[in-house]
């Protein structure tokens, strides 16, 4: 927590340049006050990065050291190994990739740490920066916004239900989007046609504290927001593998005819639609229509649970693959470019 120590940004350009063999690492949890204790430009001497909670591959190995991630979008696994996937898949949807879980065994005592963390860090330290907001409207807030993970985010609802402002609404949900808790996915369009332009939807930054938020750790398929967690998932599989000219929109028209997600690197999309349970290959209506509007788009992406296979459609590639397949679409551009 590098802005609680005075005059920070003066010490790391001291020993930066007196120091050239010396590289130092400074971790914040709140992009808000790193910024407002930077008084000094780093400019040319600093590298950003944000650190996730841990990815599927990276929980995996506390699971078992003999069942692997495929390499790429086109291997294929064998039919045990998929099933033991599938298991593991749950139990990360459900309980996230916080790292101190990996040493909890327990369910009880997984849910603990989870309910603590929910306590502590969004209930209490952020609060303080709200400051002379009321915490239980807040709080409130902070559940309202995990009932409405991966809708449409109506603003204007909001402060009715919550007896809330629309510029506090908009205020904490800025601030929960700069401590890294909520994911704010914006809409892709190209003034084409009548693309939703300006709402937004949202995301916890991890499922496991979605669910504690909700208080809620039944499976996948006791749940009725089975299909939001998987978004969730696959959302956050894509984030930890970005390229830096990478960016995920979702996209839907006034017709709502939708996509959960595109992908975007140099202008150029991939469609990626997520089910939660299909029995056949048939491409989603939303991704025929996201491709006949956007005919630079070559390839789309189905995760589900079962099926994997690749298609044609009008000369594009779509490609049917398990969820756990999420994070390696990032890397489908880098095919694209060698011609394989």
């Amino acid at each position: 927590e590098f802005h609680y120590l005075p005059n920070a940004t003066k010490l790391f350009k001291t020993i930066y340049d007196g120091y050239k063999n010396i590289k130092i690492y400074a971790s914040g949890s709140s992009a808000i006050e790193m910024h407002r204790h930077l008084k000094e430009s780093l400019a040319g001497r600093r590298r950003l990065y944000r650190l996730f909670p841990l990815s599927f591959s990276e929980w995996l190995p506390s699971k078992s050291s003999l069942i692997k991630l495929p390499i790429n979008i086109h291997s294929k696994v064998k039919p045990n190994t998929h099933l033991r996937l599938r298991e593991y898949l749950e139990e990360f949807v459900v309980f996230g990739g916080m790292p101190g879980l990996v040493h909890e065994k327990g369910i009880e005592s997984k849910k603990r740490l989870l309910l603590d963390l929910v306590a502590t860090y969004i209930q209490k330290d952020i609060k303080a920066l709200l400051r002379e907001e009321d915490i239980l409207s807040f709080n409130r807030l902070i559940s309202l916004l995990a009932g409405q993970e991966g809708n449409l985010l109506s603003e204007n609802s909001v402060p009715q239900v919550l007896n809330y402002s629309l510029r506090q609404v908009r205020k904490d949900i800025a601030i929960l989007n700069q401590m890294f808790l909520l994911e704010i996915l914006k809409p892709y369009f190209t003034n084409r046609g009548r693309e939703l332009k300006q709402t937004n939807k949202i995301y916890y930054f991890d499922s496991g504290i979605h669910n504690a938020i909700l208080r809620d750790f039944r499976g996948l398929n006791y749940r009725p927001d089975k299909g939001v967690l998987l978004e969730s998932f696959v959302l956050h599989e894509m984030q930890k593998n970005l390229g830096v000219s990478q960016e995920i929109y979702y996209w839907r028209t006034r017709e709502k005819d939708e996509v959960d997600f595109i992908l975007v690197q140099d202008r150029i999309p991939i469609a990626i639609e997520v089910k939660s349970k299909i029995s056949s290959i048939e491409i989603p209506a939303g991704i025929k229509q996201f491709l006949n509007k956007y005919p630079e788009c070559s390839m789309a992406i189905v995760l589900n649970d079962n099926l994997s296979e690749e298609i044609i459609y009008k000369d594009r590639r779509i490609i049917f693959a398990p969820h756990y397949y999420a994070s390696l679409i990032p890397f489908l551009y880098e095919e694209k470019e060698t011609g394989n």
